[in-house]
């Protein structure tokens, strides 16, 4: 009999998107700053032997059964994943394993990792040789045609490149620049960088209202757009300069962030803000949409084991991690 076929894929996540926002239908020509981190999406795949496709959700502990790809019925149980099995036309005879290092709802763009994961490893399965660019706009359509969600397109890119990305958005087409950053700097980075998890979150509210808030015109919301592209710019010409360079941008585009909608803070995210600030960290974001799931923190040189101490000792969970430089693969065992 012949053995089973099993592949596994993984795809990290990103943080501190300078510009985010920026890259959607309703801001079409912006540009994103972001760095990919050693925190991946899983999938493995293993030929059953059957006509149907299991999907287990490992980390949520949930399964859904697929009979027939061509009758897929999107219910709000794990869609993104039915989608991806759709748009490959896989027909059966797969379990599907997921899971993510990210916690759920973490704004680190899981959601798009898992899905680019799981089309590379679909991708291999079938014998198709698909670029990271491919993924990228496959893994980006299924939310926003299939699934008709709201998404920008800086996760799915982020997702199949990986490294520290500088995208230039005409969207949904993407300009991607990678960036080269000396060893010197990588080490700085990892050692002041402090990635703080705050709660699971849902982007979907803060998503409509921001688009309410763009289609009246407010003003606000538009100078906002305007300054976090600014910052990706910025970001750009800071990354090899003085650290302190790229707190600065970090700043600017939450302040700009902030003012999108009050949605965007609570008395958590400020709390975590104000330790932060108050013991010596030069830069502070809150990763994705905002309202929570995680911020990025970049402590002065000296600060970081006070950071630390200061907001564990308020309760909040921090969570250790190194850049990642290699975008999405997928191997056959």
């Amino acid at each position: 009999m012949r053995a089973l076929k099993e592949i596994v894929a993984r795809a990290p996540v990103r943080i501190c998107d300078i510009g985010g926002w920026t890259d959607t239908w309703y801001y079409p020509e912006g540009a994103v700053f972001n760095f990919c981190i050693d925190l991946y999406s899983y999938v493995r795949i293993i030929e059953n032997r059957r006509k149907t496709i299991r999907i287990i959700a490992e980390n949520l502990g949930k399964t859904v059964e697929i009979v027939n790809f061509e009758d897929i019925r999107y219910n709000g149980d794990l869609d993104l994943l039915k989608a991806s099995i759709k748009r490959m036309k896989i027909k059966g005879g797969l379990d599907i394993y997921v899971r993510a290092d990210a916690p759920p709802g973490s704004g680190t763009g899981t959601s798009a990792s898992v899905s680019v994961a799981l089309i590379s490893a679909l991708a291999t399965y079938k014998g198709l040789q698909l670029k990271p660019k491919e993924i990228a706009a496959i893994a980006h359509n299924l939310e926003t045609e299939e699934l008709k969600l709201e998404s920008g397109v800086q996760d799915q890119y982020a997702a199949s490149f990986g490294g520290i990305n500088f995208m230039e958005v005409n969207y949904p087409k993407v300009k991607m620049a990678k960036i080269t950053i000396e060893e010197k700097r990588v080490f700085e980075l990892e050692s002041q960088f402090i990635l703080v998890y705050l709660n699971s979150r849902s982007s979907s509210e803060m998503h409509k209202a921001v688009i309410e808030n763009y289609k009246k015109g407010d003003v606000d919301t538009l100078n906002s757009f305007d300054i976090m592209k600014e910052c990706a710019y910025n970001m750009k010409n800071a990354i090899n300069s003085d650290i302190i360079d790229i707190g600065r941008v970090m700043n600017r585009n939450w302040e700009a962030q902030k003012k999108l909608h009050p949605l965007m803070v609570n008395p958590f995210i400020n709390e975590a803000e104000k330790i932060s600030k108050n013991n010596g960290a030069i830069g502070f974001k809150c990763n994705g949409a905002g309202g929570g799931g995680t911020v990025i923190i970049l402590a002065g040189r000296g600060h970081e084991l006070q950071i630390r101490k200061k907001l564990l000792e308020k309760g909040y969970n921090i969570i250790p991690f190194k850049l990642c430089f290699s975008g999405v693969s997928s191997f056959t065992f």
